[in-house]
């Protein structure tokens, strides 16, 4: 009687448990490097609220998840650990090496022909290469720009020749076309790298670079422009296969609508007169706006290692990063075209 007894309180209990306080019969973690002060941060947490009032019929809640490395943020969403992962195209290059293709050293003529083949061209190639890794891109946006931080002023090619700069998988061709001497680490030893003096310069998108130690231990910003971060939205395969229809349309309903996050992060890059550039300076930040002439001579560098880029690519860790080249340069020559 006893025994009954007390699994009867314990089922009321549990009862009582999940009907107070919002509690949910499922929660997903959203992983993510974006940090306060970006505009990726704020657009996540709208994302949350806005997905939590969705999907409260469901009892599904989605909770933030800060995860530093981004390449090990991927390898626990593909192993079902994080749900939800949103992220640069760079950073998900250790788990899908082709979308490094699309941060190719200055590809881009401009933000318009950018937006159009990205979104008619690439897109499509990289939805489903995500697919065969097991992640599914569910939304994509922008990062920003990249552009050289020092811890000196760094304005031409021959001011980081044989200089420490951090490389990744991304920058690796760019820093070599340069004569840095580029030490490979992962962006979570960047940081302490700059401020013990491992490293004294590297790349980063302003709106990300605003909110790290970066912008006090290396406070020089130099607008060489040279690569062009999306951002890309990533869901577990298994789970999202596991969605009703229903809830599949819920979800495309409260994702942040590619346009409106690009028109955000296009917003705070207007260097040097937006809030968050004043806001850099004020604290002893220096940005420096090159010239056309001053960009060109970077881009002359590095431009003939865009080729052997993807080449490597192909060859190696990436099979279909000729297919994902290819659509690039489709895209071009028909905007190019007017088509």
């Amino acid at each position: 009687m006893l025994i009954r007894k007390l699994a009867g309180l314990a089922c009321v209990v549990l009862f009582l448990f999940a009907s107070v306080g919002g509690v949910r019969a499922e929660t997903w973690r959203l992983g993510t490097a974006a940090q306060p002060g970006s505009v990726l941060y704020d657009v996540i947490q709208d994302f949350i609220a806005d997905f939590n009032a969705a999907f409260a019929d469901d009892d599904i809640a989605v909770e933030f998840q800060f995860i530093g490395n981004e390449q090990e943020m991927m390898q626990q969403l593909i192993r079902g650990r994080v749900q939800i992962g949103a992220t640069s195209f760079a950073g998900s290059a250790v788990a899908i090496p082709e979308n490094i293709v699309t941060t190719v050293p200055y590809l881009w003529d401009s933000d318009a022909e950018r937006i159009k083949v990205m979104d008619e061209y690439v897109i499509p190639v990289l939805k489903d290469i995500a697919l065969a890794k097991g992640v599914v891109l569910i939304d994509w946006g922008d990062v920003g720009w990249n552009d050289v931080i020092c811890n000196f002023e760094c304005l031409t090619p021959a001011d980081l020749e044989g200089k420490a700069a951090r490389m990744s998988p991304v920058s690796r061709h760019f820093w070599q076309a340069l004569g840095a001497n580029g030490v490979q680490m992962p962006l979570s030893e960047f940081f302490p790298g700059l401020q013990q003096g491992l490293v004294v310069a590297g790349d980063l998108p302003f709106l990300y670079y605003i909110t790290t130690p970066a912008a006090q231990s290396a406070p020089h910003y130099v607008t060489t422009r040279h690569l062009h971060h999306g951002a890309a939205w990533y869901m577990n395969k298994k789970l999202f296969d596991g969605l009703t229809d229903a809830q599949r349309a819920k979800l495309a309903e409260v994702l942040p609508p590619v346009a409106e996050t690009r028109a955000l992060v296009m917003a705070d890059e207007q260097l040097p007169d937006s809030p968050k550039a004043k806001e850099f300076a004020a604290k002893g930040g220096t940005i420096h706006i090159l010239t056309d002439a001053q960009r060109e001579a970077f881009a002359e560098r590095v431009r003939p290692v865009r080729q052997v880029m993807v080449d490597e690519l192909a060859a190696g860790p990436a099979p279909r990063a000729q297919e994902v080249w290819q659509a690039i340069q489709k895209g071009k020559a028909d905007f190019a075209a007017g088509k």
